[in-house]
Order: structure tokens, then C-alpha cells, then sequence
């Protein structure tokens, strides 16, 4: 039997939460995809992966094409490699069109608008060039393509799920948009299915195992039955530790990690899970997403347990780190995270002013 303890260290070192040196693309590829609703939180997400690193660093591999964000699965942007993206896209596309057909018709949007669309996009970003949303929004308005109500972002996405286009360069404020196969040209084949299912299920359990078929299934949003497919093509380098959960068989052994993580919202930590009970206390979950709107606020972890919320204000001389706990924090939980704020501040380039707040009565 695996303790609750002894998951949650598994999974850090899985995750690679809190380690040290190498780059951003190592991060991306290791986890295969990271959440990335929030530009500015997935840059971190991958500078909390790989401690030593720079926001400017994961800024600039963006803008070398080394890995892009988009929508590879569950209509939810996230960051990866090019290949890694055209791979899970091969798998996963066809089920998001099935809903964005129906979406379609309440939009007022044909086959006919698509094509418009791809064919005003390809005009638009064609020889290297690349777009602001706005940008690309405006050429389709010009066009006379009316994008508001949502019909914009709807065209975006479709066109995102052919592999069309991809948000590459970082820009003065979030991204641009390019041609994903101009911007960064395939390296490799898309795998066949079973193939492209056993990579798939590979690079989830790298970075996040152990984990269940079910936990797959709800971050992919394949069938079971695909992941049990992809079970059976991984063989014996996925290995089954009970109570239905999996683990590369070369797995990391837990520890040399800090005890204490500032992890931003939406992070894979938890989104990655189905049952993210063992992360988070359920009595606390709605103070990580308020209201269940959707929206998750960055997290305070110490010891793998999600044991309270952050904010930072960057200002002109320094970044201002406030960290709000459920429960009245231990003085070597407090030690911890402010050294984990202390990470977050270099990785932002500021001194660091840091406040723990008393936990709410």
C-alpha cells in the first residue's frame, strides 16, 4: 500500500517540482504538456520546474519556436513541444470537433466562414510573420467576419485543432499567433495510433505518475478504453503498484526536493489528477477555486499538501509575495515557503518583500 505521504512524494518527483538547473525545453518535455490558460502562470510553471531559471529564459524559448501553447486537448490551452502538440492532436482533434460543430451552429458559423477564416489567417501570418489576438481578430473583421459573441475565439480554436496555427512569440503583453508548421517545422513523423497513445500515456506517468487509467483519462479526454490501448503498447515500462495506479518502471525515487512550493494557479499538480484529494483537503478545495468558477488560484504546498493560496504584486523595486494559509502554519512550514517565494522572486528578477498571513478564523 502506498500512504497519502509517500503518493504525494512520488508525484513531486515526478513532477520535478522544485528541482534545480536545466532548461525550459527539458521542463516541456518531460511533462509533455503543461496548463497554460494564464501566460503569465505557465511561464512559471515551468521556471518552478527548473529552479535557476529566469522569466526572460522561458520568455526566450518561446521565441525560438522550442515549444508553443495551444489547444492539444479538453479546449484548454496548454504548453508543449510542436511534435508533442501535432501528436496528441492526431489523437484527440477529432472528438473536439464533434463539439465545436454543435457550438457552430449557435455561433452562425459554416464550413464556408472556416475556410474564409484559414484562408484570411494563412494571408495574415504567411512568411514568418505573426499576429496579436487582437491582430488577427481586426483582419478578420476588415474581412467582414464579425468575431465578437465569441465567433472569433471559436474560429481560432477550430483552426488551432487542423495544427494550423499555434501561439509562438511572447509580445509586449501575452502572444502572437504564427503558422505552427512555418514557425516550427515538424522534426518527425506523427506516430501511428497506438503509438501516439503509448507516448501519450508514457509522458503523462514521466510527469505525473503514479496516477490511474481514470486520472489519464480525465487529462486527456480519451476514452478508457484508449488508455488501456496504450497500456498494453507500453508493456513493462509502466508498471502497476496496486490500487490501480501506474508508474514508469525507471521512475525518480522521492527526495532532495524542498519541502515547501509556491506553484501558480492552474498548475499540473493538481489539475493533472482526476481525484485530487490527496493533494487537497476537500474542506479546503473551495478556497483554491472560489465558488468552483473554474479559476485556480496559485497554490502553497508544503510536503505535497496544497496548505494555502499566494499572490505576488510585482512593483518597481521589488515583488510583494503574500501567502494566505487555511490553518495556522508550523514555523518550519512558514521557513519553507517563504523560501520558495525567495525562488519565485529571482525567477522574476526582484527582490522579494514577503508577508504570511495568520490563517482566517
Amino acid at each position: 500500500m502506498i500512504t497519502p505521504a509517500r503518493l504525494r512524494a512520488m508525484r513531486l518527483a515526478a513532477q520535478g517540482v522544485g528541482v534545480s538547473g536545466g532548461s525550459a525545453l527539458d521542463v516541456v518535455t518531460h511533462m509533455t504538456a503543461l496548463q497554460a490558460q494564464d501566460l503569465g502562470q505557465s511561464l512559471w510553471a515551468i521556471g518552478s520546474r527548473a529552479l535557476g531559471l529566469t522569466r526572460a529564459d522561458v520568455r526566450a524559448a518561446f521565441d525560438r519556436g522550442e515549444f508553443v501553447r495551444s489547444w492539444p486537448m479538453r479546449g484548454t490551452l496548454h504548453v508543449l513541444r510542436p511534435d508533442d502538440l501535432r501528436m496528441l492532436l492526431s489523437l484527440t482533434a477529432s472528438r473536439t470537433f464533434t463539439t465545436l460543430t454543435r457550438r457552430a451552429g449557435q455561433l452562425g458559423i459554416d464550413d464556408a466562414l472556416v475556410a474564409r477564416a484559414r484562408d484570411l489567417t494563412v494571408e495574415a501570418l504567411g512568411g514568418g510573420r505573426s499576429l496579436d489576438r487582437d491582430g488577427i481578430l481586426g483582419r478578420y473583421r476588415d474581412a467582414g467576419i464579425d468575431p465578437a459573441g465569441g465567433r472569433g475565439y471559436h474560429l481560432l480554436l477550430h483552426l488551432a485543432q487542423e495544427g494550423l496555427v499555434a501561439w509562438g512569440p511572447t509580445g509586449r503583453v501575452g502572444q502572437e499567433l504564427v503558422l505552427l508548421d512555418e514557425w516550427a517545422p515538424a522534426t518527425e513523423p506523427v506516430p501511428d495510433r497506438d503509438e501516439a497513445l503509448r507516448r501519450t500515456l508514457v509522458g503523462y506517468l514521466r510527469g505525473r505518475g503514479p496516477a490511474t487509467e481514470v486520472d489519464a483519462a480525465n487529462w486527456t479526454k480519451l476514452p478508457l478504453g484508449d488508455l488501456r490501448r496504450a497500456r498494453a503498447a507500453a508493456g513493462d515500462a509502466v508498471e502497476d503498484l496496486g490500487d490501480g495506479l501506474l508508474a514508469l518502471a525507471d521512475r525518480p525515487e522521492p527526495g532532495g526536493i524542498a519541502t515547501g512550493q509556491l506553484l501558480p494557479g492552474f498548475d499540473e499538480y493538481l489539475l493533472g489528477y482526476a481525484d485530487r484529494s490527496g493533494h487537497l483537503d476537500a474542506v479546503h478545495a473551495d478556497r483554491v477555486v472560489p465558488g468552483g468558477n473554474g479559476m485556480f488560484l496559485p497554490m502553497a504546498v508544503h510536503r505535497g499538501q496544497v496548505v494555502g493560496t499566494w499572490k505576488s504584486a510585482e512593483r518597481t523595486r521589488d515583488v510583494r509575495t503574500t501567502v494566505t494559509p487555511f490553518v495556522p502554519l508550523a514555523a518550519p512550514a512558514v521557513r519553507a515557503l517563504e523560501a520558495a517565494a525567495a525562488h519565485h522572486a529571482r525567477f522574476l528578477g526582484l527582490p522579494l518583500v514577503i508577508e504570511v498571513l495568520d490563517a482566517p478564523a
